[in-house]
Order: structure tokens, then C-alpha cells, then sequence
């Protein structure tokens, strides 16, 4: 009995050290477009310091679980690669070719199983994530699989693939849940907004 729950404590752990590397590392790729939107998150805040957290933050998830901590990482970046599949990369290759390695690599590396969990689950939150940015991303011009597909297709794709990551994992489904709540409240309260010069007296960023 207490094995089995430190084995959930350990998944647990896992997925939500991972997701907070990929939280992290996607906004540090995006710090300069949520400047713009009036938003000073914590990847902003710590520069160049965001990449050795992010290594260190993935280092843990790997000890805690190693077969989680990949299928999260590499889950989502596959998924996150979705709405721009035909866009050339810095490898200069099309981004669905690096979909395709990531997705394999995730097979050969914990199973088809586990595999289909991190891909669906991802997808279930990154979508997810999109339905609800969808009136900002629009107005910016940004990336969204609700806007290029609909919002209508886009739920119905995110109860698919949640049926899928069920099938695959019920606890881990549940637990990166609750992961994702416990991530979304932290990265919010961390977030700060930058106030225009003409509404409040104007303070440095650093």
C-alpha cells in the first residue's frame, strides 16, 4: 500500500516538474510577445537564467519518473509544433518531420502505451490552453489550433484525445489534471503586468 502511493507521489511529482520545463521553456520562446501584451512573466524576469532552471526542473522530473517526465516533454513538443507542421526549423527541416522523430523517439523510449498518453494529454492541454486564448491569439495574429480549425472542432478533437489519454493512463490522466491547475495558479501569480508609462508612474523592469 505505501508503495503504491509513493509511486503516485513520484508521477506526480513528475508530471508537474516536467510541465512546469515546458511551461518555462514556451515562455522563454515567447517573453517578447507577452511583453508586447502587457504581461511580464517569471521566464521574462529570469532572462537567461530560465534555460539552467529549466534543465534543473527536468533533471528532477526525470528522477522522480523517467518514462512520465519524457512523455510530458516530449509530448508536447510534438504538439506544440501542430499549428505550424510546415514551418522550417532551425534544423531546416518542416516542423511535422521533427513531429515524426519526436513521436518515435517517445515509442522507442517508453512504450506505445505511454507514448499515447504523452501525445494525447498534451494535446488535451495545449488545445485547451488554445480555446481559451483564442480571442487574444486572433487579435495578435498568433498560431491557434481553435482558430485555424474552429472552435467547435477543436473541443470536440480535446474530448477525443482526453478519451485517448484515458484509455491509455486513468491516474496519470487525473494527475496531470490537477497538475495543470496547481501550474496555472503558480505561472499566474508569478506573471506581472507592465504598466504603460501614461497609467502609473513608470518603474524599471529590473
Amino acid at each position: 500500500m505505501f508503495g503504491d502511493w509513493l509511486d503516485l507521489l513520484t508521477t506526480f511529482v513528475a508530471i508537474l516538474l516536467a510541465g512546469a520545463t515546458v511551461k518555462m521553456m514556451d515562455d522563454a520562446l515567447d517573453v517578447e510577445y507577452d511583453l508586447c501584451r502587457g504581461r511580464r512573466t517569471l521566464a521574462a524576469r529570469l532572462g537567461r537564467a530560465s534555460l539552467p532552471y529549466s534543465l534543473l526542473t527536468f533533471g528532477l522530473a526525470m528522477m522522480a519518473n523517467r518514462d512520465v517526465a519524457l512523455a510530458v516533454f516530449l509530448g508536447s513538443y510534438a504538439v506544440g509544433m501542430f499549428t505550424r507542421a510546415e514551418e522550417f526549423l532551425p534544423s531546416r527541416v518542416p516542423a511535422y518531420v521533427e513531429i515524426v522523430i519526436a513521436a518515435c523517439l517517445l515509442v522507442i523510449l517508453v512504450g506505445w502505451k505511454d507514448a499515447l498518453w504523452g501525445m494525447a494529454a498534451m494535446s488535451m492541454i495545449d488545445w485547451l490552453d488554445d480555446v481559451m486564448d483564442r480571442r487574444k491569439d486572433a487579435i495578435s495574429g498568433q498560431a491557434n489550433v481553435a482558430i485555424r480549425f474552429g472552435l467547435v472542432e477543436t473541443l470536440v478533437a480535446i474530448l477525443i484525445v482526453f478519451c485517448l489519454a484515458l484509455y491509455a493512463e486513468v491516474f496519470w490522466t487525473m494527475l496531470a489534471l490537477v497538475a495543470l491547475v496547481i501550474l496555472s495558479i503558480v505561472f499566474d501569480v508569478t506573471t506581472t503586468k507592465v504598466l504603460e508609462p501614461e497609467e502609473e508612474e513608470w518603474e524599471p523592469w529590473s
